[in-house]
């Protein structure tokens, strides 16, 4: 029965690694202007402390909340003040968005 657990532990995990393989994100920040990317809508990313939730990425653009605030959609090389954060979209290639937010 010693055996069972880490077997179990060991298939966990890896079906944690295949469900969360298709989402990703990363993120840079210089003097608190951030360059985030998210790869698959459905995502809440913590950026400068505040929650950010990527809810839909399609060709006319991002949905997006930030602080629990409304969600917005913005457009490839548009802007928007998102609760706290002003985030500006600079491309979108399939699901896989990246905008700056300060």
């Amino acid at each position: 029965m010693k055996r069972a657990v880490p077997v179990l532990s060991v298939l966990a995990l890896g079906g944690v690694l295949l469900l969360s393989g298709c989402q990703s994100n990363s993120q840079r920040c210089v003097n608190g202007k951030c360059h985030v990317t998210v790869n698959g809508a459905g995502q809440t990313v913590e950026v400068n402390d505040v929650d950010v939730t990527v809810s839909q990425i399609s060709d006319q653009g991002m949905t997006v909340s930030a602080g629990g605030s409304a969600p917005a959609t913005i457009a490839t090389g548009q802007g928007a003040q998102v609760g706290p954060v002003s985030i500006r979209v600079t491309s979108i290639e399939g699901q896989k968005v990246k905008f700056d937010l300060r």
